[in-house]
């Protein structure tokens, strides 16, 4: 590994921190140049556009990278002195720029980001010599996700064939609490493996980082979330209940409602026919606006929305308008939402409430 590498490993950037810190963009990537010893070497910083970072130190004198940098002296040596130095400098980068991954996979690390944003959930050690790291529901504080480090062949693969070297490598699996009535599609899933340490006829695991896309997880770890509080808001017992955001600013949801009561909207997550969507207005209104009912699914989308990253709609009915003080900010946070950055399943205790506003 390179002295960049290694001292940035589990670390991610945060880009909002780069120009006020010094750096300045240049195309896509980053840059940042620092005077060492005393004028007589210069550190060169980027930053892609990935995240990615590399360095040199430039030899004035010479005009050519300092190749002393790039091998171990012992200590007190001239070499070591430039390399202390720079290493300075990718310290003050890394306190001020990146922020630590607290998960070996990436995908790992954006879930977390994930239900921190969404839920505010954080995560524990429940065992005193174990890497696993516990969500919990706050309801009851019982699991719904547990992410550990184990060796792949610890896992049930069935009659996956693998390699010796595969199945002694390192992976990241998630455990997730699921309906048993599901089970055997969710086995067919790839990366989706019967649990690990938990009950196999209502948990499953998960390896991250391999097949299984984020849109996918996330919604199997949002319904594990509230499985383990102990109600099941969706599947085989009724319609799922979503909450999703609109911004005034760039989509005008008001004036498309006024128009006609069945529109087509960007289709979000794992929403299905049949379902309800309550539309979230963002700040500066933050309140719960329109109810709507599910019609249609999967529609394609043929110009409907100009976005070339919308590939489906659906389909919804208003079925009514609620005044912006019925459910504002204050009543969203005695539910527990703290913020509606994008769809997420509804807690239990508002759902009833809003089903008593539409039976008025």
């Amino acid at each position: 590994m390179s002295i960049e590498s290694d001292f940035f490993k589990g670390r991610r950037v945060l880009f909002d921190n780069l120009l006020p810190f010094g750096f300045v963009k240049e195309g896509q990537d980053f840059y940042y140049r620092h005077l060492l010893m005393d004028g007589m070497f210069e550190a060169h910083i980027r930053i892609s556009q990935d995240g990615q970072l590399s360095g040199r130190v430039l030899d004035l004198d010479m005009g050519e990278d300092y190749i002393g940098l790039r091998v171990e002296q012992q200590r007190g040596s001239f070499a070591s002195q430039v390399r202390e130095a720079y290493l300075a400098i990718l310290g003050h980068i890394s306190d001020y720029c990146f922020e630590a991954q607290p998960f070996l996979k990436e995908q790992t690390n954006r879930l977390a980001r994930y239900l921190e944003k969404t839920y505010g959930d954080g995560y524990d050690h429940p065992f005193a010599k174990s890497n696993a790291s516990a969500y919990r529901n706050p309801s009851n504080q019982k699991w719904y996700a547990l992410v550990m480090t184990i060796v792949r062949q610890k896992l049930d693969l069935g009659q996956e064939d693998w390699s010796e070297e595969a199945l002694a490598e390192e992976i990241e699996v998630i455990n997730l609490k699921v309906n048993p009535a599901e089970l055997p599609a969710l086995l067919q899933l790839p990366s989706v493996y019967p649990a690990y340490h938990m009950g196999k006829k209502s948990w499953v695991s998960i390896v991250m980082g391999e097949e299984l896309s984020d849109d996918r997880l996330f919604d199997l770890v949002d319904k594990s979330r509230v499985l383990a509080g102990g109600g099941l808001l969706s599947g085989s017992h009724g319609p799922d209940y979503w909450l999703i955001p609109a911004n005034l600013a760039y989509y005008d949801i008001d004036a498309e409602f006024a128009a006609q009561s069945i529109i087509d909207w960007t289709q979000k997550a794992s929403i299905k026919t049949g379902d309800y969507v309550f539309i979230y207005i963002t700040a500066p209104t933050r309140a719960l606006r329109y109810a709507c009912k599910v019609l249609e699914t999967g529609i394609d989308n043929k110009g409907q929305r100009d976005h070339p990253n919308i590939k489906k709609l659906m389909r919804i009915q208003l079925l009514k308008t609620f005044d912006d003080r019925r459910f504002d900010r204050q009543c969203l946070l005695k539910h527990g939402l703290k913020t509606v950055r994008g769809p997420r399943r509804m807690p239990k205790s508002l759902i009833e409430e809003v089903k008593k506003e539409l039976e008025d």
